[in-house]
């Protein structure tokens, strides 16, 4: 659950929540534009909500947005994306979500990037959330799994997106990452076609065709052998 501050985290500790999460970003017109202020006024908006949720024992996941590329701002440092990476580290962030929020990178540029905030932040606590604007998302999550992040954050059929970065696409779709971590050998305790078929109802539900390519590709194969039998 999204705690901006620590109203937010109230209303989510209220609500029974156990794990909440902080967003900042590593560009400063995209935090002034997205949350209406400087990346170090966020990080110290942020302060009360890790000692509140220490006292509760409430775990905090840290976000950072526009890691390798701002629609204001356009390509951005790695050291800068490490720098608020461990800044959310230091407040006590169990893990730290590495955001292309306008869906730019590539692999080299995301491998840039995750070797300056693993200097910082050990890459077991760094994830992945690669949106798939420019078709990349899949090659810059294989780019960072081998290279030994883990954790990857996803969404059925592609859903989402962010009305703050104009013409960026939704989130990759948790089939198709789930697919390459299976052709990898990762144990990833999701049932695939199960999956799938989420995807094409909720698509169905939302008048869109499903946003994910194994989706597709499972469902014709579907059809195709219902066809021949």
């Amino acid at each position: 659950m999204l705690t901006p501050n620590l109203k937010g985290f109230e209303a989510a500790l209220a609500a029974g929540a156990r794990e909440v999460a902080v967003f900042a970003a590593a560009s400063e017109l995209f935090s002034e534009r997205n949350i209406n202020c400087s990346i170090d006024e966020s990080i110290t908006r942020f302060e009360p909500v890790f000692e509140a949720a220490l006292r509760e024992g409430v775990r905090v996941r840290g976000y950072v947005s526009c890691v390798v590329g701002c629609p204001y701002e356009g390509a951005i440092a790695p050291a800068q994306v490490a720098k608020v990476a461990q800044r959310l580290s230091d407040l006590g962030a169990y893990e730290i979500s590495l955001g292309d929020t306008i869906g730019v990178g590539t692999p080299e540029s995301v491998l840039r990037m995750l070797d300056a905030a693993a200097a910082c932040v050990p890459i077991e606590r760094l994830a992945g959330h690669f949106h798939d604007t420019y078709g990349m998302a899949l090659a810059n999550v294989y780019a960072a799994y081998r290279h030994g992040v883990r954790v990857f954050d996803s969404s059925v059929s592609g859903l989402g997106g962010c009305p703050y970065a104009k013409g960026a696409s939704g989130n990759v779709a948790t089939e198709d990452v789930v697919y390459l971590l299976h052709g990898l050998g990762a144990e990833t305790g999701i049932d695939l076609e199960q999956l799938a078929d989420t995807s094409a109802w909720i698509s169905h539900w939302l008048e869109r065709l499903p946003g994910s390519r194994v989706t597709r590709a499972l469902h014709a194969k579907r059809s195709a052998e219902h066809s021949q039998g």
